[in-house]
């Protein structure tokens, strides 16, 4: 990047909300650059470096992605859990269901989307102001941005619940932009998903289908977290009819190798609808196997295995039929590098180990250290299709269209299909669909907030021994951000 087109992006990308983020002065910067951005953005370079700023921003990848993934996505569910190394005491609490109200990771998730947000306004913002460029182009930037802030709402409200929306007003000084953070409450639910609804709406109907470069915001991406949120919502019938707006693109489609899906080699695939590109570099990378690998495993002089080990219950690989090419991805036995033939699923009497380890995002052959390539999915393909069986099973019971739907998914899986007959009951269905889902998409970050919306989260924990309560089905508003803006109301349930 020149060194004039970084400048004109670190002007453009001024975070905004100091006070959401902790800090207590906003800090002016002086705009040394001669250019002016109604010609810069004239080019496409020039839009591409407005961009980058929000982009960077919403990107969950590295110690981030570990973090919001698993930690809180997936550790806190019956798929798997950590152990060992300096994580374990970070990881713990999310395990057994003690989090702090001053938790640091929840704190700097929240830190990390309001920057997103802010990005995403300051391009917004600078949007507004430029003239003599086509409608559809200024409305496509708009989308991105729109698209970007949306998510990092979308990925708030799967942690928190409904959260406070900053709009900043054309022309706000420091000082109101700093009082704004300060005293702007958290948003009404129903306000707030309309407002999600709307950011991602307009992206859908402004950007592109294809995808490029990857990464970047497109039509099937904004279809796809909409429909993820309605999901969320369980609106059913815009489930339905927005998972097949996707579909009706004929743009994606299922990966046919699943072993290969998720590995650097099969990045290039039309499952993926929206992903956090990643490359072999600290700070852009994926780290995710260095903490899969168990102790002792034969890895490449370039790879590296962290004493934090991500380890996977035993009851749950024994969902899988043995024949299910989703299951080739779990390690059950290795030999370490003594020759050794280790067992991680049961030992000797058949007593659960607890201890088979994830290899869906198969390491990275070119990797260096703990930076794999990996790309991050967020959204597939596969969800969308799993998504509208589900709506159709809860608006129609046991259907046709949705056993077709999953059928799908099981064959790509190399799995015996599923009849229409072989279920009575809505309920039959809905738990069937719930459990072929934590098989699908393990390792994904995905678990949580199904069994959240299945109204199984809490007793699945409490199963496993832990002290689970009912208002745990979202996380405390970080303590730091309650002291920073006294209109912010606690999570019910927890203390401040």
């Amino acid at each position: 990047m020149r060194p004039y087109k970084k400048q004109l992006l670190q002007i453009l990308s001024i975070v905004l909300l100091s006070s959401v983020i902790g800090c207590s002065n906003f800090l002016e910067e002086k705009v040394y650059t001669e250019y002016d951005p109604n010609e810069f953005l004239k080019e496409q370079s020039g839009i591409d470096a407005l961009l980058t700023g929000a982009y960077a921003r919403s990107r969950i990848i590295s110690y981030t992605s570990r973090n919001y993934t698993y930690l809180m996505n997936e550790f806190t569910t019956d798929i798997a859990f950590e152990t060992g190394g300096g994580l374990e005491r970070d990881a713990k609490p999310y395990i057994d269901f003690t989090w702090a109200i001053n938790d640091g990771f929840l704190n700097n998730f929240w830190i990390q989307m309001y920057q997103a947000i802010a990005s995403a306004n300051n391009v917004l913002s600078v949007a507004d102001g430029l003239s003599g460029l086509p409608e559809t182009l200024v409305n496509k930037i708009k989308g991105e941005a729109r698209f970007i802030r949306g998510t990092s709402y979308y990925f708030l409200y799967n942690i928190f619940g409904p959260t406070p929306i900053i709009e900043i007003p054309s022309g706000a000084t420091p000082d109101e932009i700093e009082q704004i953070g300060k005293s702007t409450p958290r948003a009404i639910k129903d306000v707030f998903v309309k407002y999600l609804i709307d950011d991602l709406t307009f992206a859908a109907e402004n950007l592109t289908v294809e995808e490029n470069p990857i990464g970047r915001a497109t039509k099937g991406a904004a279809l796809g977290v909409l429909t993820k949120l309605y999901l969320h919502e369980k609106d059913w019938e815009n489930v339905i009819t927005t998972a097949q707006e996707v579909i009706d693109l004929n743009y994606y489609s299922l990966y046919s190798d699943y072993t290969r899906l998720f590995s650097v080699e099969g990045e290039d695939n039309k499952e993926f609808i929206y992903r956090a590109p990643c490359i072999a570099q600290n700070g852009y990378h994926n780290n995710y196997m260095p903490h899969a690998f168990p102790p002792n495993y034969p890895i490449q002089s370039n790879w590296v295995n962290f004493g934090a080990q991500f380890r996977t219950y035993t009851t749950f690989y024994k969902t899988f039929d043995e024949n299910d090419n989703r299951r080739k991805l779990i390690i059950a036995e290795y030999e370490d590098l003594s020759g050794t033939l280790v067992k991680l699923l049961e030992d000797e009497n058949g007593n659960p180990l607890d201890d088979v380890r994830s290899f869906k995002y198969w390491p990275d052959p070119n990797a260096v250290g703990e930076a794999n390539g990996n790309d991050i999915v967020y959204v597939r393909y596969a969800d969308i299709l799993m998504s509208k069986a589900e709506a159709l099973n809860e608006k129609n019971y046991p259907n046709q269209e949705s056993i077709d739907l999953i059928n799908k998914i099981r064959h790509r899986a190399g799995v015996s299909e599923v009849s229409l007959d072989q279920f009575s009951s809505k309920e039959e269905l809905r738990d069937f669909i719930l459990a072929e889902r934590g098989r699908e998409f393990f390792s994904e970050g995905l678990r949580r907030e199904d069994l959240i919306r299945h109204g199984k989260f809490i007793s699945s924990a409490i199963d496993r021994g832990k002290a689970a309560k009912p208002y745990q089905i979202v996380f405390p508003i970080p303590q730091r951000q309650i002291e920073a803006n006294e209109k912010l109301v606690q999570n019910e349930g927890y203390t401040q």
